[in-house]
């Protein structure tokens, strides 16, 4: 498939841009940046009120991490959605994340939902997270037929990784996957974090900065999916904003996917992971009902 670039923008889409754009370029030090960089790991308490309006919600240890297990009431599913959350390697799984997991169900026929909490940077190497992750799709193998597997910014590389550990163990891989804002470039090096910095609201910066290292070098072969053979890989979907700093990261990434089965969407006056969070937004809404349409047909 084509690359899909979105050109129609709301007022309200645009508004929030453009406020959030004056306000990263009044400010020296990009403040998202300098928090990631200095965050000290906390669990957030979370609350699952919404959730349990359409959940059996279960705190389910898989491999020693938490995974937020969400299925529906009164639905006997055969398909379930893994969601791998973002954060830099750095962050855990947030109330946001508990609200996404209700919106990835909505917008894919109501099936289950699994967050697991992996192990950040501050807990553990990159290979622990992504045997967390990888043990929790064993886990959901054993009671699905179908698995699709979704992952944001840094859940993105390591929804990637998965795909390759996957293969390199000869398990079956997810029907269809879903991206948003795939960290993919984890040196940060592509083009793109220097043509956007100046226009990115949320990673952008007057004084160049740039996401920072969780690992500190401390790299496996996984973190690196732009040198993944990915020929064997399932359908994947791609969103992305044009004016981010990973924005190269999406573009590499689609060079190398079979584009045949797969496909990529350009939001003009967005941010990264703008829709995961939100369907209230038109583009928000919009991006979600091109999931539903990419997902039914995959799945």
């Amino acid at each position: 498939m084509p690359i899909y670039n979105i050109t129609d923008v709301s007022r309200e889409a645009s508004n929030l841009y453009y406020e959030g754009l004056k306000k990263m370029r009044s400010e020296g030090t990009n403040q998202v940046l300098k928090y990631l960089a200095q965050y000290k790991y906390e669990r957030p308490n979370l609350n699952f009120f919404e959730a349990m309006k359409y959940f059996n919600v279960e705190i389910k240890i898989i491999d020693s991490a938490r995974n937020y297990y969400f299925q529906r009431k009164d639905i006997i599913n055969d398909t379930v959605v893994l969601v791998l959350h973002g954060g830099g390697y750095v962050l855990p799984a947030s109330q946001n994340n508990i609200h996404g997991a209700v919106l990835y169900s909505k917008y894919m026929n109501d099936i289950d939902v699994m967050l697991p909490d992996y192990k950040v940077a501050s807990q553990g190497s990159h290979m622990e997270a992504l045997k967390n992750a990888y043990n929790s799709y064993l886990y959901l193998k054993s009671k699905y037929k179908k698995i699709i597997l979704a992952g944001q910014s840094a859940g993105g590389n390591l929804a990637l990784g998965l795909l390759e550990y996957l293969k390199d163990n000869n398990e079956e891989l997810p029907i269809c996957v879903v991206l948003a804002s795939p960290w993919c470039d984890i040196k940060c090096e592509g083009k793109s974090y220097r043509e956007n910095m100046n226009d990115d609201i949320l990673f952008g910066s007057a004084n160049g900065d740039i996401l920072p290292d969780p690992y500190n070098g401390n790299y496996d072969k996984y973190m690196f999916p732009l040198d993944f053979d990915m020929e064997s890989y399932p359908p994947i979907m791609i969103n992305v904003a044009k004016t981010e700093m990973l924005l190269s990261d999406s573009l590499s990434l689609y060079d190398k996917l079979d584009q045949e089965k797969s496909e990529m969407y350009l939001y003009p006056l967005m941010w990264h992971d703008f829709y995961t969070h939100d369907d209230e937004l038109k583009e928000c809404n919009d991006c979600w009902n091109r999931i539903r349409k990419f997902v039914n047909k995959n799945i």
